[in-house]
């Protein structure tokens, strides 16, 4: 069984080395992984960086975009899902690394449990001296096989794609891609791929290591990054409302309809609500225009309870997008 990770880098250079040994001081084989370093336009060292890595290990390699505008992890993803040809997928961030302990003891209960389409694992957050656990997916059982609607209706909650492990043949299948241009893609992306998913396993292996790096805190976006980051959750449930009208599954359907309005109601709550200096009224004013142009606002629902429904009437009524 074959592991193709699939690393976006972007001025990474500090933190590329760490990621790349977490890897290959686990106890998989050589001839089991396969890693795609894709590069989005860094400004700093970290294709020379990733070049000598491809040297110093095997089966890496290194792709370098032609272009000079930085395209996001999207692209760099899609690209790599392109060239990837392990049995499955894992995605990595660049500035990220792995519990080398762990990734082979995954390996080892993919095997066990049958090689469930999506094997899914947890993340640690090391900020500073704080430490918290995500992607734990409490609602969900753990350590058994479900089908993948079952995650979902059972309180599944998508978010980082790193927490998930795809089969290869699930994603060719099904032709699942990243959204291109759009913030908050790795909950697109994890909604639709568990949802098609047959066979889920949620693990309790704590794998993936992150940590704050300086620079990447929200204090440092321009207006115009602050917008694009906050209008993303709209265009995220607008994808999954198209997805789930092609699903045959009317319980499913109804679950991810309702969810994605959910979203949308959590958006105009956070925009009307917020302090944060980039969004003075004529921002604020100018997402509930976005949305109203989407169709998408005043919120229409159907969400998840009667007490959403009223909130949105609310919402509605105490937001202008004259």
């Amino acid at each position: 069984m074959t592991i193709s990770f699939i690393i976006p880098i972007y001025n990474s250079e500090l933190y590329l080395n760490k990621c790349i040994e977490s890897i290959y001081n686990s106890s998989l084989l050589e001839k089991d992984i396969e890693v795609f370093l894709v590069d989005d336009s860094s400004t700093d060292d970290s294709v020379k960086v990733a070049k000598k890595l491809s040297l110093q290990y095997k089966n890496i390699t290194v792709i370098e975009q032609n272009n000079q505008n930085n395209y996001g992890a999207s692209v760099a993803r899609n690209i790599g899902l392109d060239k990837a040809k392990g049995d499955y997928i894992w995605f990595i961030d660049s500035d990220d690394y792995l519990d080398s302990a762990l990734v082979g003891k995954i390996k080892e209960d993919i095997v066990k449990n049958n090689y469930p389409d999506i094997f899914a694992i947890q993340l640690k957050l090391i900020d500073g001296k704080t430490t918290r656990i995500e992607c734990s997916q409490p609602n969900v059982k753990h350590n058994v096989v479900l089908k993948g609607r079952d995650a979902i209706l059972s309180g599944y909650q998508p978010s980082s794609v790193c927490a998930i492990i795809c089969k290869r043949n699930l994603l060719d299948n099904n032709n699942l891609k990243f959204y291109e241009g759009i913030s908050h893609e790795d909950v697109e992306f994890s909604m639709r791929a568990v949802a098609l998913a047959q066979s889920v396993y949620f693990s309790d292996y704590l794998a993936y290591i992150y940590k704050m790096h300086t620079g990447s805190v929200s204090k440092s976006r321009s207006v115009e990054r602050q917008y694009f980051y906050i209008i993303g959750d709209m265009y995220v449930a607008l994808s999954l409302q198209k997805f789930a009208k092609t699903l045959d599954d009317l319980e499913l359907q109804n679950h991810i309809l309702r969810w994605s309005n959910n979203i949308l109601l959590n958006l105009a709550l956070s925009v009307k609500r917020s302090n944060n200096p980039l969004m003075d009224k004529n921002f604020k004013k100018k997402v509930f225009i976005d949305m109203n142009k989407h169709g998408v606002f005043p919120l229409k629902g159907p969400f998840t309870s009667w007490k959403i429904w009223l909130l949105s009437k609310l919402v509605n009524l105490s937001c202008n997008v004259s």
